[in-house]
């Protein structure tokens, strides 16, 4: 019985992850001008949201890999990738040189210096990744990264773009 609720509890708990709305947060772009979260929502195509930071192997890994791809993507509408640093604002410059010097195609780098939308999203690991659709609800997250975890991904945009 006690493994029942358990089951039920952590399945309720998992539906309402998978409801969250991207939050609204000030992020800086990689000039260090305050962008709102919330302009990442166009209303016609849905986004990747990679959480990074400049100390994470798999983190750079895991984008140079995306970046590697996106020549390749042939979905029906542009895909939309943000790659969101979660280093402070001590290792902002850093980050944004980092950033600047890998050549991710594709992909814009956005900064939380105050950790505001790490908070916001509930990150407790780097580096994650989230699927939001067109209206900027949750519909896929993934911690870590393999090998092959790129192409899942694009599956899971691909099933969110109706393809």
């Amino acid at each position: 019985m006690k493994k029942l609720v358990f089951t039920f509890v952590a399945a309720l708990l998992s539906i309402g992850a998978f409801a969250q709305q991207l939050p609204s947060v000030k992020l800086q772009d990689i000039s260090g001008k305050p962008i709102n979260s919330s302009s990442l929502i166009d209303g016609k195509t849905p986004f990747v949201v990679s959480m990074w930071m400049t100390t994470c192997k798999p983190c750079l890994k895991e984008l140079d890999t995306i970046s590697e791809g996106y020549p390749d993507w042939d979905g029906p509408q542009p895909l939309r990738i943000y790659a969101v640093s979660i280093d402070d604002s001590r290792s902002f410059s850093r980050a944004v040189a980092l950033a600047q010097g890998r050549d991710w195609e594709g992909i814009v780098p956005l900064f939380d210096v105050n950790s505001d939308f790490k908070r916001a999203l509930n990150v407790s690991s780097v580096p994650q990744v989230f699927l939001f659709d067109k209206k900027g609800k949750l519909v896929y997250t993934h911690i870590g990264y393999r090998p092959g975890d790129e192409e899942v991904l694009l599956d899971e945009v691909r099933k969110s773009m109706g393809k």
